[in-house]
């Protein structure tokens, strides 16, 4: 099971609102991705600078469902309308959180082919913008790409403050879940001279806040998916807040922080990202942890009872749900050479930290 969340790593994004960085237009109007070197930029530093204060999103600004991203976005760390391309998401996670390039990497490409346009280099950290249109050959149906807050294949149930796709609003904040959240830190929680009693978020409080989550999913839906690449996309999460979310002067997660990142999608006040890369590796050790105490199966309800999926033999399960069910098949069968090219890529970033053999897409179409 352990290996099984070797598939997960958060999202986030980039430098500032301006072009793709460090793209290539090509001849067919395509635009060609590239994994960038790694930065030497890996100490610890205040974010956020004079140069990326906080910007109230407009109207039509792009949010979605995950609150790092969307406080990159509200910085111009990744750019402020919520569109960005697989460089500024590796950039942007870089800069604001001093994430590893092989986890970002991973993100950003799968998130790139599943809900964004991968010909473009373009994905939404929201839902459908007019700025991304339908991608070649409508090889993933009709309709353009509903960006990370569609549901399944990168969001899915089990959220730690969004309602599943079937009992509720899965897409934005809901402040009933995260006062759970708030609570579980009441209970659970470390006192801190600075911040007071029970004011620090440690892994007991992720370890039975994530349980008591999964707890009320189940219950409340009758259709809950939790499939190997859920189950590792949700415990990643939560060990992503543990790792990117504490201050990186004393490695501590106060509630002001997360009710800054989480409620008010800002860093908080005197915040430093963390003084070294937060690696993959890193993040499924701590994920790990998460799910020890109570420790929970792939599966979904059917007729509101859980059933376990059959057992996986694969090199990692994660990792084959990931791409077998998640990615539609027909990205095999793209011919345009800068598509074919960017997917090409894509699929070897996503695949380079699971340590496995490469598989190809053979999930549905339109999903």
């Amino acid at each position: 099971m352990f290996g099984t969340l070797k598939a997960f790593a958060f999202i986030a994004a980039t430098l500032s609102a301006s072009a793709v960085l460090g793209a290539a237009t090509a001849s067919d109007g395509g635009v060609i991705i590239t994994l960038p070197p790694r930065s030497k930029d890996v100490g610890i530093k205040k974010v956020p600078d004079a140069a990326h204060p906080y910007i109230a999103p407009g109207p039509n600004d792009q949010r979605g469902p995950c609150p790092a991203l969307n406080t990159l976005a509200n910085h111009g760390y990744i750019p402020r309308n919520g569109i960005a391309s697989f460089e500024e998401i590796l950039a942007g996670t870089r800069e604001g959180f001093n994430m590893d390039r092989d986890l970002a990497g991973f993100l950003a490409g799968f998130s790139m082919m599943a809900r964004g346009n991968a010909f473009l280099n373009k994905l939404s950290i929201g839902s459908v913008s007019p700025q991304i249109p339908v991608v070649p050959g409508a090889i993933d149906g009709p309709a353009p790409p509903g960006g990370i807050a569609k549901h399944d294949r990168f969001e899915g149930d089990v959220s730690m403050t969004r309602q599943d796709f079937n009992v509720g609003d899965d897409v934005h904040f809901q402040i009933d879940l995260f006062d759970e959240f708030l609570s579980a830190v009441e209970q659970f929680g470390d006192d801190n001279a600075l911040h007071g009693p029970k004011s620090i978020v440690n892994m007991k409080v992720m370890q039975e806040f994530k349980f008591q989550r999964f707890q009320e999913s189940q219950a409340a839906d009758k259709t809950v998916s939790f499939h190997s690449s859920r189950i590792a996309s949700s415990y990643n999460e939560a060990a992503f807040i543990l790792t990117f979310f504490a201050n990186g002067t004393d490695g501590l997660l106060s509630k002001q922080a997360l009710t800054s990142i989480f409620q008010n999608q800002t860093f908080a006040p005197n915040w430093f990202r963390r003084s070294s890369p937060g690696t993959f590796d890193f993040i499924v050790d701590t994920a790990a942890e998460v799910l020890a105490p109570h420790p929970i199966q792939p599966g979904a309800n059917v007729n509101g009872v859980y059933v376990l999926d059959p057992t996986d033999t694969s090199c990692n399960a994660a990792y084959s749900d990931f791409v077998l069910n998640n990615l539609p098949h027909t990205l095999n069968n793209v011919t345009n050479p800068t598509f074919k090219k960017n997917i090409q890529t894509l699929l070897k970033i996503v695949a380079t930290p699971f340590g496995c053999p490469e598989l190809l897409p053979a999930g549905p179409v339109g999903q």
